[in-house]
C-alpha cells in the first residue's frame, strides 16, 4: 500500500467534500494506492463489459482499428488515435477515459500503470469485433497499457492489444 498517495488522495476528497463538491473517480484514485492486486478485477469488469457492449462485427481483421474507434467513439469512452495496428496488434492512444480524466490536473502520479479497467474493456470490445470473423473461432485478446498518462504527464494513456488471426 502506497501510504502517501493514499493520504494525498484522501486530503483531496475531503477537501471536495468540505466544498460541496463530487469526489467521482477520486475513490478509484484511492484504490490505486492500496495496492494493484486490483487491476486483475479491473481489468475483468472492463473485459465483461467490452464483450457486453453491442458492436458492429468486422469482416476481417484489417477492419479493427476502424471498427473499435465506432465502439469507442459510440460509448463515449474516450478520445482515440489509432497509433499502429497489424494483423496481430492495434495500438491506441486514449485520452478522456473514465480512470485517468478526473486525475490528470490533481498532481497524483502513479508508479505503476493504472487503467487496467480500460485496457479490459479494449480487449473484450476487440473480441466482440472479431466474433462476426467466420474464419475466426474462440479469439482471446489481451490488452495492455504501455504508458500511463498518471505516470508520464501526458494527456493520454497508450494500450497495446494482442490478438490471435487464425
Amino acid at each position: 500500500m502506497d501510504r502517501q498517495l493514499l493520504s494525498k488522495i484522501l486530503a483531496i476528497m475531503k477537501n471536495r467534500l468540505l466544498e460541496g463538491k463530487e469526489i467521482g473517480d477520486m475513490k478509484v484514485g484511492a484504490l490505486l494506492a492500496l495496492g494493484h492486486q486490483l487491476e486483475a478485477i479491473f481489468y475483468y469488469l472492463g473485459h465483461e463489459l467490452g464483450t457486453f457492449l453491442k458492436v458492429e462485427p468486422v469482416s476481417n481483421v484489417g477492419q479493427i482499428p476502424e471498427g473499435l474507434k465506432a465502439a469507442i467513439s459510440e460509448y463515449h469512452i474516450g478520445e482515440v488515435t489509432i497509433t499502429d495496428s497489424s494483423e496481430e496488434i492495434v495500438q491506441l492512444r486514449l485520452k478522456g477515459h473514465s480512470s485517468s480524466k478526473d486525475l490528470v490536473d490533481k498532481d497524483i502520479k502513479s508508479k505503476g500503470n493504472f487503467c487496467s479497467f480500460e485496457a479490459g474493456l479494449l480487449a473484450g470490445l476487440v473480441e466482440k469485433l472479431l466474433a462476426g470473423c467466420g474464419s475466426i473461432d474462440n479469439v482471446h485478446c489481451f490488452a495492455q497499457e504501455i504508458n500511463c498518462s498518471l505516470q508520464s504527464g501526458e494527456e493520454f494513456c497508450e494500450f497495446m492489444i494482442v490478438f490471435q488471426n487464425e
